[in-house]
C-alpha cells in the first residue's frame, strides 16, 4: 500500500510539493532526463509537461532500458540528484526531487521498444483523453492495453509509435498540447459538417 504524499516524509524534513508551474517542471525533468539519458535506449518526458499545461502535479518519463540492470541505474543516478527514493519496481520508479521548496515527484514509467508508443500516449493522457480514445477504440472493435499496445482480436496491431495507435484507429495524431475533451470531445476533433 502506498502512503500518501503528506506521510511519506516526517514533518521536520522538507515538503513535498503538490504542484509547480511549467517552467520549475521543465527545469527539473530536463536535469532527469540529462542525468539518466545515458543509460536509457529511449526516454521523453510525458504528462501535464508534454501537454504543456501551466500547473504540474508529477513529471512523468516514459524509459525503455537495455536490461533489469539498466533500469536499475535509474535509482542511482536519481541519488546523485539528492532525490528521495519512494517506489522501486520492475516497470515503475517513483522519486521525490529537492526543488526550490521541497520535493517534487518523479514518475519513471518503463517500456518495451514495442510498447514506447502506446506507454508514452497514455502517459501523456490527458486522463479524460485517454478515457475517450479507449472508448473509440471499443467502437472499432479492438482496445488499448498499455501493457501490449492496441490490440485487435487479441493481436497487437500498434504500440510502437504514438502516430501508429492513432493510424491504426482511424484518427490523425494530435499534438499532446491537443490532447483535451470539451464537450466530450477531443479538441482536435473537426467540427461536424451538417
Amino acid at each position: 500500500m502506498m502512503k500518501k504524499q503528506s506521510t511519506l516524509f516526517p514533518e521536520n524534513e522538507v515538503t513535498v510539493i503538490s504542484e509547480l508551474d511549467l517552467k520549475e517542471a521543465e527545469k527539473i525533468a530536463a536535469q532527469v532526463k540529462t542525468a539518466v539519458e545515458p543509460i536509457c535506449e529511449s526516454l521523453e518526458v510525458a504528462g501535464s509537461i508534454r501537454r504543456q499545461k501551466s500547473k504540474v502535479h508529477d513529471i512523468d518519463l516514459v524509459v525503455v532500458t537495455k536490461n533489469d540492470a539498466e533500469w536499475q541505474k535509474i535509482n542511482e543516478k536519481l541519488k546523485k540528484l539528492k532525490a528521495k527514493p519512494n517506489c522501486s519496481g520492475n516497470s515503475v520508479i517513483i522519486s521525490f526531487l529537492p526543488c526550490q521548496n521541497g520535493l517534487f515527484q518523479v514518475d519513471f514509467y518503463r517500456a518495451k521498444p514495442s510498447t514506447f508508443g502506446i506507454l508514452l500516449l497514455v502517459r501523456t493522457g490527458s486522463a479524460e483523453h485517454n478515457v475517450w480514445l479507449a472508448g473509440c477504440a471499443i467502437s472499432k472493435g479492438m482496445r488499448i492495453k498499455y501493457s501490449e499496445g492496441l490490440l485487435k482480436d487479441n493481436s497487437v496491431i500498434a504500440g510502437e509509435t504514438e502516430k501508429g495507435v492513432f493510424e491504426a484507429l482511424g484518427l490523425h495524431c494530435p499534438l499532446p498540447a491537443e490532447r483535451e475533451i470539451v464537450d466530450r470531445k477531443p479538441v482536435w476533433m473537426p467540427p461536424e459538417k451538417l
